[in-house]
C-alpha cells in the first residue's frame, strides 16, 4: 500500500517515470503475495497437495525476498525471512504431507 501511495505522489522529475513505473511494479508483487497468502490460508483447512504446495511456494518468495532486502537495505530487512522459513520448514515435514493428503468428509 506505501508503494502505491508512494507512486501516486511522486513529483515527476527526469526519471519520474521510472521510477514511478519501479514504485507500481513493486506494489504489484506485494499485492499479488498478499492475495496468494489470504487464499491459501482460506483453503488450508480443506487440505489438499496444492494448498501445501502453495504455502511452501510463499514460504520460499518470503524467505527470498526477505534475505535479498537484507543485503539491499539492511539486516533488519532479514526479519521477514525467519517466518517464511518456518512456514516452509513445518508445510514440508512428513506428518504435514499425511495430513494435507488424508481422505476428506464430502460435505453433501
Amino acid at each position: 500500500m506505501r508503494l502505491a501511495v508512494a507512486a501516486a505522489v511522486f513529483e515527476s522529475g527526469a526519471l519520474g517515470g521510472p521510477v514511478v513505473g519501479m514504485l507500481l511494479l513493486a506494489a504489484t508483487g506485494c499485492a499479488v503475495l498478499a492475495v496468494a497468502s489470504l487464499v491459501i490460508s482460506a483453503r488450508f483447512a480443506d487440505g489438499g497437495g496444492a494448498v501445501r504446495g502453495g504455502a511452501v511456494a510463499v514460504g520460499w518468495v518470503i524467505v527470498l525476498s526477505g534475505s535479498v532486502a537484507a543485503l539491499a537495505h539492511h539486516f533488519a530487512w532479514s526479519a521477514g525471512a525467519a517466518p517464511g522459513a518456518v512456514l516452509v520448514a513445518l508445510s514440508g515435514g512428513a506428518a504435514t504431507r499425511e495430513w494435507f493428503g488424508r481422505a476428506r468428509l464430502s460435505s453433501a
